[in-house]
């Protein structure tokens, strides 16, 4: 009898063991390991393809993750030309389905970049690729670079490299409205590889391809091209610097944002821009321009037209609009004032902006004290009618106060402002750091930016020649880079390149390290 108690004993305690041990693992070692491949249907690397499916079959449940931004398909394949599962689900199998024929006697890969993970842990089998030929064999030549942004520190990230053939039907345009016949991705790095290339000579091609349909938009996208076509077997390392094209000058259809104001979008640059008014004489008016916002503001003094004919031109340009005011009752822009900073940086004009265009200022009606409460000398301009400089001997650790009364500043409105006081410290020099700029070996003349982490530049000098000095002082402490630009046409700004052109853009250098400016600190610095 005890026996028995005991068996079953026994045999309870192994069963409850043997239950736990079917359960989720407490502890133990964490999964790391990617996906394995098994086998695939047809086989991976197969020639004389001619199926309508595939299947791909790994050791343990997978998933994919961001397909559409990581599956690279070359040559490419429209996105309604196949389809592949499972998506949202996890499965030990991953089906590829063609739906549109394929060219002949060409290899076919699909990348699947980082998309391919397992379900349990996420770990990637990184940059697996299916590949298989329609001919009677796999294409195996290789070539390989890196991408980076020609004006920018940082580059973007999925930049789209792409391989045209120099044949028959090679033309310029085709990066506009065709198709390249192999394609390859930087995905998150600055470094793309094409793979299973037929010999052959093709132009390289780089853009930020946005909208992931292979074509090269000039509007919205950066682009890069090797400076030669290429003939493969290549062993070079190719290195491409994607800029943004400088488009023709264009104005677009007006609107009326307010009662004295037309707003015109517009692209590229504005220069030597004539604004006409048909039939009209007299008409007091003024344009401004807001460049972030690729708008010129066109505001009238008076509005009690029916229409307008406007007619803009330039050098190269020329553009009739009729406008039609609208008869609703719209709003009106009012005179104000506002500072950007209580705090004047040294280096820094003091600017006040006004919220419309200011014709007349009546500088014995502007009052300039410092801290003593003692007058200071100034003198008044207007930048882009918006603008108030107001320009003095600014004073490391004063402070100031700037009374405007009744009258001193006109629109075009003729409002006037009423009594406004504004006031603004300065800091001590020793709050600041100096920066000394050594360029070596650089083409002259040459535009040097001392840019913030944020690409925004916070002081610019222009070097004509190499003995002339360059010093970026009361630099507020922070992290900064220098950017060096060759001026080759000697015009004082960066040029970009053109594809259709065939220029490159300016060089353009940055510094290998970051630049970590602190208080009464002086740097120095060359490259």
């Amino acid at each position: 009898m005890s026996f028995i108690k005991e068996n079953c004993l026994n045999e309870i305690i192994f069963f409850v063991i043997g239950c736990a041990k079917r359960g989720t693992p407490d502890g133990g070692p964490k999964d790391e390991d990617p996906p394995v491949l098994l086998r695939a249907q047809p086989a991976n690397n197969s020639s004389n393809f001619d199926s309508e499916k595939i299947r791909i079959y790994f050791d343990e449940y997978v998933k994919l993750e961001k397909i559409n931004s990581q599956l690279i398909v070359s040559p490419p394949i429209e996105k309604s030309g196949y389809s592949i599962f499972p998506q949202g689900g996890a499965s030990k199998f991953i089906d590829i389905e063609l739906k549109d024929s394929l060219m002949k006697n060409s290899t076919y890969s699909f990348n699947f970049g980082q998309a391919l993970v397992d379900n349990n842990e996420g770990n990637p089998l990184p940059f697996f690729k299916y590949v298989f030929s329609t001919g009677s064999y796999v294409d195996s030549l290789e070539i390989s670079g890196n991408v980076n942004d020609s004006y920018n520190i940082d580059t973007d990230e999925f930049i789209t490299t792409m391989l045209y053939p120099i044949d028959s039907l090679y033309n310029d345009s085709i990066i506009y409205n065709g198709k390249p016949l192999y394609v390859s991705n930087t995905l998150d790095s600055t470094n793309f590889k094409f793979t299973n290339l037929k010999m052959g000579t093709y132009n390289l091609i780089a853009i930020k391809d946005y909208n992931n349909n292979y074509r090269y938009d000039p509007l919205t996208e950066k682009i890069a091209f090797n400076e030669t076509f290429i003939s493969i077997p290549n062993d070079s390392l190719f290195n491409l610097n994607v800029f943004k094209e400088t488009p023709e000058f264009k104005i677009f259809k007006p609107f009326q944002e307010n009662e004295n104001r037309i707003n015109f979008g517009y692209q590229g640059e504005v220069e030597n821009l004539d604004i006409q008014i048909k039939s009209l004489n007299n008409l007091n008016n003024v344009v401004t321009f807001d460049k972030e916002k690729d708008t010129l503001y066109f505001w009238l003094e008076n509005s009690n037209y029916d229409s307008l004919n406007f007619e803009i031109k330039n050098k190269t340009y020329e553009k009739s609009f009729l406008f039609k005011f609208q008869k609703k009752e719209l709003g009106k822009d009012s005179l104000q004032l506002k500072q950007q900073s209580q705090i004047l940086e040294l280096s820094d004009k003091l600017i006040l902006e006004s919220t419309t265009p200011v014709t007349k200022i009546d500088n014995n009606k502007i009052q300039v004290f410092n801290r003593d409460s003692l007058p200071v000398l100034f003198k008044t301009k207007v930048d882009n009618y918006t603008n108030i400089i107001i320009d003095f001997e600014v004073l490391p650790n004063d402070s100031y106060y700037i009374n405007i009364t009744p009258n001193a500043i006109v629109d075009l409105f003729q409002k006037t402002t009423d009594s406004l006081k504004f006031t603004f410290k300065t800091k001590k020099i020793s709050e600041y750091g100096k920066i000394f700029f050594n360029p070596i070996q650089k083409n002259y003349p040459l535009i040097i930016d001392l840019i913030n982490m944020k690409g925004e530049v916070i002081d610019s000098q222009y070097l004509a020649l190499a003995s002339e000095n360059c010093v970026f002082e009361n630099i507020v402490p922070g992290e900064y880079n220098i950017r060096v630009v060759e001026d080759k046409n000697e015009n004082k700004k960066r040029d970009t390149g053109s594809f259709l052109k065939k220029i490159q853009p300016e060089k353009v250098y940055f510094n290998n390290e970051i630049i970590k400016v602190r208080a009464n600190w002086i740097i120095r610095e060359s490259f």
